[in-house]
């Protein structure tokens, strides 16, 4: 199932979060860099008619391999679980 406008939204407020709470520093350039990037990659989403949660995690760890770099543990996991609940319950 596609993710609607909302789940998009929901998406990048929950990447926004979690990016306020990495625990290395980042200075304010590369992270303005990086928001940019996940905003460009999530919106992509909604061209996708039929995304797997695990194509959507598979294309953003090649493509945003720095966002993930500096997440706190268990960010992939719980990024995993709630597109799986996202596309699975049909939000």
């Amino acid at each position: 199932m596609a993710l609607s406008e909302y789940d998009i939204y929901e998406l990048r407020k929950w990447f926004e979060d979690a990016l306020n709470r990495t625990p290395k520093k980042v200075d304010k350039q590369k992270k303005m860099r990086m928001r940019r990037k996940i905003r460009d990659e999530i919106f992509l989403l909604l061209s996708w008619d039929k995304p797997s949660p695990s194509a959507i995690i598979t294309r953003w760890e090649d493509r945003m391999f720095d966002v993930f770099q500096i997440m706190p543990f268990g960010f992939k996991d719980e990024l995993l679980r709630l597109l799986i609940n996202k596309m699975g319950a049909g939000s």
